[in-house]
């Protein structure tokens, strides 16, 4: 891949035909086993037909082509198993089902919030040259050029996107909680909504056949997001963050007027992060 080409900038064409800058990739999707080596080599024809036709490029594109950085992979299952594992025993810990019931209505509309925050720092360009936050801020905007990836994945590849981030945040509140039973109820319960949220992006972008009966039901009852109001954000990103449900995408909107600086929007996403889960632990030990 030629690194001159940078975002912002209008490179000039290679002095080649079209023919020879296209690599000869197979692009049939039904010729490769995982879906990741069939999105990396659509990652590859991106680049290419930018190459040759001289585009300005977009930061998450400029970076990719300047890093050779392969944009989707296999996650690390063991870790995907292991969270679902925490959720189904953090869950069955608490006898009292007021205290499930109260955790399950916070987490349903805190996480929407949560989701929106941490959206708008993942489609932030300034970011994608950042330590830690830099990698999943590219492979997140690659998103914008292909909606469709968070469908085509396996589930389990989905779910584990977020195995840095779930086991960071697990391992902040246990330090800080110990091993209580609020506490691994809070952080089943936390992961449970956490693999929600992606399975809710998801179904935003499966076709309408697939999605399910329920699923459907679920979205039009605004339960789960519609992929309407999803549609939005991909028409205008500025627009519709949260991914969950959508209930607190005014909130964002409000709070993206207020507050525009892309780095308050970093600070505020580590922040919420780290104590979130620590925060609904401290709550429930004084109610309950």
């Amino acid at each position: 891949i030629d690194h001159r080409y940078r975002a912002g900038a209008r490179p000039r064409p290679p002095p080649v035909t079209t023919a020879a800058a296209t690599p000869e990739l197979d692009a049939r999707k039904e010729s490769y086993s995982d879906m990741n080596d069939w999105l990396n080599v659509m990652v590859q024809k991106r680049l290419s037909k930018a190459r040759v036709e001289g585009e300005p490029l977009s930061a998450e594109v400029a970076w990719v082509a300047e890093h050779d950085h392969e944009v989707y992979r296999k996650r690390f299952k063991p870790v995907v198993f292991l969270v679902l594992a925490l959720i189904v025993y953090g869950i069955t810990q608490t006898t009292e089902p007021l205290v499930l019931l109260l955790t399950f209505l916070v987490f349903y509309f805190y996480i929407d919030f949560y989701s929106g925050v941490l959206h708008v720092v993942l489609d932030n360009p300034r970011f994608v040259n950042l330590p830690l936050i830099g990698v999943p801020c590219v492979e997140f905007q690659w998103h914008h050029t292909f909606p469709y990836v968070i469908s085509t994945r396996r589930l389990l590849d989905v779910w584990g996107d977020l195995n840095v981030l779930l086991i960071a945040k697990t391992l902040i509140l246990f330090a800080l909680c110990g091993f209580s039973t609020t506490a691994l109820t809070v952080a089943g319960i936390g992961c449970a909504f956490g693999f929600a949220n992606q399975f809710s992006h998801r179904l935003t972008h499966t076709a309408p056949g697939k999605r399910g009966g329920v699923a459907s039901w679920l979205q039009k009852r605004h339960v789960l997001l519609p992929p309407a109001l999803h549609q939005r954000h991909h028409t205008d990103h500025t627009q519709s963050f949260p991914v969950l449900n959508g209930h607190s995408r005014g909130l964002i909107q409000q709070m993206l007027r207020i507050m525009p600086n892309g780095y308050c929007w970093l600070g505020l996403f580590l922040m919420l992060s780290a104590f979130d889960l620590v925060a609904v632990v401290w709550l429930l030990d004084r109610l309950f």
